[in-house]
């Protein structure tokens, strides 16, 4: 965070966890979009380039951080 990295947008997942979404710093869209959850201080690489999929009604792909780990959907990232 430090580095001050773009965000894209948040949301708020079925958990209740807002998450939001940042591009990288550095490589900006050439690496995955961040998902970032500041009230637990977790942060990981989504393994998604666009945030679209994330924040599809269906939420399929909802990202959530569950024992620490971010989870796209029902699978560990």
């Amino acid at each position: 965070m430090a580095q001050e990295p773009t965000s894209y947008g948040k949301m708020m997942n079925d958990k209740g966890q807002e998450i939001e979404f940042y591009e990288h710093p550095v490589y900006g869209d050439e690496a995955e979009v961040i998902c970032v959850c500041h009230e637990l201080e977790l942060a990981d690489f989504s393994t998604f380039f666009e945030t679209d999929d994330m924040e599809a009604e269906h939420g399929e792909y909802q990202p959530s951080f569950v024992n620490g780990k971010l989870h796209i959907g029902n699978y560990e990232a």
